[in-house]
């Protein structure tokens, strides 16, 4: 009998269509909000080759000087997903440990998972564990608690880290100053998809120091994805390199801290929940008081988020997404704050 191997078969998935929004909820499930420019693309010339592996030669350029490093340390990637997954298959051989965070992003201990790696989880909240022969993988600001990691978090030495920035805006020079304090051993995942909002043109990109391992991602790349959609780099250059882009990331990063505020304080006046201490990104983590469904008392009152279980966590959690239009955010923190 032809069976599927253990790790396929341990996969799991979901997606948003799996928490259906009803007439008259809210959907807070993602981001909301419009895109951030036209993006007219050239597809036909686009499609016409592979293109780099490595990426396109100006998006590497434009990305390098977000982060502040050179352009032969960003590797594009097909979303944030294929970065991690690259990251993770270049320090850590199958049954070898890997410290992930809990609650987190799926994606996390899935793609760890089928990399054959053994999962080693750490709570959040909670201290990050310091690098060492583990690898260790943190999320900051962190999906879904909104928490925030600073570089010496980890602690200094030796030791491979991987840091998830995917939910820091590109807007300041937030990316320049935390990539200044990272070492040899630190990578970088981060997912254009997210903060540009191009979802569906599937970008991301890997940065490191250790130019070896940007080469041996680049060869493990030639053989998964070959070369990351031209029109959907194309596209994210369009965005990076219109000048209106960063003032309306800036204003959005500005909304965002209002809405988070908005949202904790209808929390807070809550008879029944509780949330995470969020101090950036786009999501909240909200608990209730008794340990009771969180995302099913949250939905019979017309607010629809993501079950903490889909993130390893609890029932008695949700996750919230503030990414979105003002009066959608009003009405969600007047039936949040009736709970």
């Amino acid at each position: 009998m032809n069976t599927l191997s253990c790790r396929a078969r341990g996969v799991i998935a979901y997606g948003y269509n799996d928490f259906p929004v009803l007439a008259g909820q809210l959907d807070l499930r993602g981001d909301n909000m419009p895109a951030l420019a036209p993006t007219p693309l050239q597809i036909h010339h686009d499609l016409a080759d592979y293109g780099d592996v490595a990426g396109d030669a100006a998006l590497r350029a434009r990305l390098a000087e977000l982060f502040g490093v050179g352009a032969d340390q960003v590797l594009i990637t097909a979303g944030g997903s294929e970065a991690l997954s690259l990251a993770l298959l270049c320090i850590a051989d199958p049954g070898a440990p890997v410290h992930i965070p809990r609650p987190a992003f799926p994606g996390f201990e899935q793609l760890a998972g089928l990399l054959g790696l053994s999962v080693v989880s750490y709570p959040v909240p909670g201290p990050v564990p310091v690098r060492g022969r583990t690898p260790l993988v943190v999320c900051t600001p962190h999906n879904p608690t909104g928490l925030v990691t600073a570089p010496c978090g980890a602690g200094g030495g030796d030791g491979w880290v991987i840091w998830d920035l995917s939910h820091t805006s590109p807007a300041s020079d937030l990316l320049t100053a935390f990539t200044t304090e990272l070492g040899p051993a630190d990578i970088v995942v981060y997912s254009l998809s997210k903060l540009l909002r191009l979802p569906g043109a599937r970008v991301g990109c890997l940065i490191a120091t250790d130019l070896d391992l940007i080469a041996a991602a680049s060869r493990a790349k030639t053989h998964l994805s070959m070369s990351t959609s031209q029109p959907g780099q194309h596209a994210a250059l369009r965005v990076l390199r219109n000048p209106e882009t960063a003032e309306e990331l800036a204003r959005r990063t500005a909304r965002l801290a209002a809405r988070r505020k908005r949202i904790m304080e209808a929390i807070g006046s809550s008879q029944s929940l509780r949330a995470d201490p969020a101090l950036d990104g786009t999501h909240l983590y909200v608990h209730t008081h008794d340990g009771s469904d969180a995302w099913q008392r949250l939905q019979q009152a017309g607010v629809v988020g993501i079950p903490g279980p889909v993130f390893h966590g609890q029932t008695s959690a949700v996750r919230l997404c503030i990414a979105q239009p003002s009066n959608v955010i009003d009405q969600a923190a007047t039936r949040i704050q009736a709970l």
